[in-house]
Formats: C-alpha cells, sequence, structure tokens
C-alpha cells in the first residue's frame, strides 16, 4: 500500500528494496508487494570482515499493483 500511495502522491518513477541473500522470507514480501528481481549486488554489505551478496529489488510506478 505504500508503493501505490508514493506513486499516487509523487512524481516517483522506480522504487527498490533489498533483501539478503539468505533471507527467503524478506524475498518474498518484497515479491508480494509487487517488486520485481533486478539483480545480486555481490559484496554489497561487510559483516564480520567478509563481503555479504544482497539481492536488489524494483517496483516501477507502471508494474500493475498487487492489491
Amino acid at each position: 500500500m505504500l508503493c501505490d500511495y508514493l506513486f499516487s502522491h509523487s512524481p516517483a518513477q522506480h522504487i527498490q528494496g533489498g533483501a539478503h541473500a539468505e533471507s527467503a522470507a524478506e524475498q518474498r514480501s518484497l515479491e508480494k508487494a509487487g517488486f520485481q528481481l533486478e539483480g545480486v549486488v555481490r559484496a554489497g554489505e561487510s559483516r564480520a570482515g567478509a563481503g555479504r551478496d544482497g539481492w536488489l529489488y524494483s517496483r516501477l510506478r507502471d508494474d500493475p499493483s498487487p492489491l
């Protein structure tokens, strides 16, 4: 609903979100909200001195609302 509100009340064309590569729950929640996987951000985050991959998702104004 937040994305629909932002698209209705701002000129935004693109909203993006991220999920950890090992977090299926984060990925599912973004997909349920209408986001599509854009790609992998390799070693985009550091934890305990090691690079950690993340998944980048986005939703465009023209994408259908999941509601």
